[in-house]
């Protein structure tokens, strides 16, 4: 009975030390050479007096921010333009390529056709019909008045002056839209001749005829794109939607230019976000040419609206193993460090957009490093 006992405490014995190793081994043991940084620095008097702090409450402000956004050069359809023949005749003269950059009232083609000569004759004759007609009427009316004609002829004559002038006025204008100044024209001046030209300060972007060419009224000429057409698309997403307005001025670049900024402003903004999340704003910009090709991709900085934040000065932000820090004032020589998020740079001084954390307390705007590094020096 005696050896039984014996060797049930002999295995308790065995059972008890294994157990102890087995904690032992789970113990982790404390890392060697590791830094623990205290939240909270105390500075004796003689310290306090040589690092030569200075604290201020957080200030309220109007922070300007800039909104970055991009997109590209598109042209609006109203400045797709696409120039016809407003008569037929043979292509007399084209100087074209596309690519080619054109003024308004530039010269881009000459036709010539017999209806030409047709439509100036016409023109002519109907003036002289007109000046006869007037005369006429000047008599029947100088007749009437002494009744020695009826009224029915002098109704005539007057009705006579008015056909007249109707024809009159749509020939003229049908010299008008073909570049005949009807006002100058005379038999002496006439021409064999119509030219056609730029509605519109442009670059050609297609040319559908050649010398030669017979072309029918209405035949498409060539196509282009007017400056004034020409706009900066960007893609704004719906966070940035509050802060942007009609009339905003931006900054735009190249990637291959940075250094070149264009300036212009917003012109309008759809109101209907995508499936994507955002909405195009349409941009004008400044000093339009030729070096804005459809499709080029830009990036744009836009001052967007400003808003109160509470800020603290650059000097204060102290930034520490990847995150950033200020040092509040928690009594008398002693200073609490606590995390901060920061937003926009408004002239030297950084929003802190966890404000409710310090909005209360002083912070330590100047000699804030030398406080770090006292807490770095206790830590180790």
């Amino acid at each position: 009975m005696q050896k039984i006992h014996i060797k049930i405490l002999i295995l308790f014995l065995l059972l008890t030390l294994m157990l102890g190793c087995k904690q032992k081994e789970e113990t982790p043991a404390a890392p060697t050479g590791a830094t623990v940084i205290p939240s909270v620095v105390q500075l004796t008097e003689a310290q306090f007096g040589n690092a030569n702090l200075q604290v201020s409450l957080p200030e309220k402000v109007k922070i300007g921010h800039v909104i970055a956004l991009n997109g590209k050069i598109e042209t609006m359809p109203e400045n797709t333009i696409t120039v016809s023949s407003p008569m037929a005749g043979f292509v007399k003269q084209l100087k074209l390529i596309p690519g080619m950059m054109v003024s308004k009232g530039q010269v881009l083609v000459r036709l010539e056709d017999k209806e030409i000569i047709q439509l100036q004759q016409d023109y002519l004759s109907a003036k002289n019909v007109l000046a006869y007609a007037k005369l006429d009427l000047e008599r029947q009316t100088e007749l009437a008045k002494n009744q020695a004609a009826s009224d029915k002829v002098w109704q005539l004559a007057e009705e006579k002056v008015r056909q007249s002038q109707i024809l009159v006025k749509s020939l003229a204008e049908k010299l008008r839209l073909i570049r005949i100044n009807p006002m100058t024209l005379t038999s002496e001046n006439m021409t064999t001749q119509m030219v056609i030209t730029a509605p519109a300060s442009g670059t050609i972007t297609e040319v559908s005829v050649n010398s030669g060419k017979y072309v029918q009224t209405g035949d498409d000429l060539l196509k282009m794109i007017g400056f004034d057409g020409i706009r900066l698309v960007l893609k704004a997403f719906e966070k940035d939607l509050p802060f942007l307005k009609k009339g905003q001025k931006l900054s735009a670049y190249s990637n291959t230019q940075p250094e070149k900024n264009n300036i212009g402003k917003i012109e309008y903004i759809v109101q209907n976000i995508g499936q994507e999340g955002y909405t195009d704003i349409i941009c004008t910009l400044e000093n339009v040419s030729d070096k804005f090709i459809p499709g080029t991709y830009l990036n744009a900085n836009i001052e967007a609206q400003s808003q109160e934040g509470w800020t603290v000065p650059e000097e204060a932000v102290l930034h520490f193993e990847g995150k950033e820090y200020v040092f509040t004032e928690k009594e008398k020589r002693t200073y609490d460090m606590v995390e901060v998020k920061t937003g926009q740079n408004e002239k030297g001084n950084i929003q802190i957009l966890n404000h409710q954390d310090i909005k209360e307390r002083k912070v330590v705007v100047k000699g804030a490093y030398t406080l770090l590094m006292k807490m770095k020096n206790v830590g180790e």
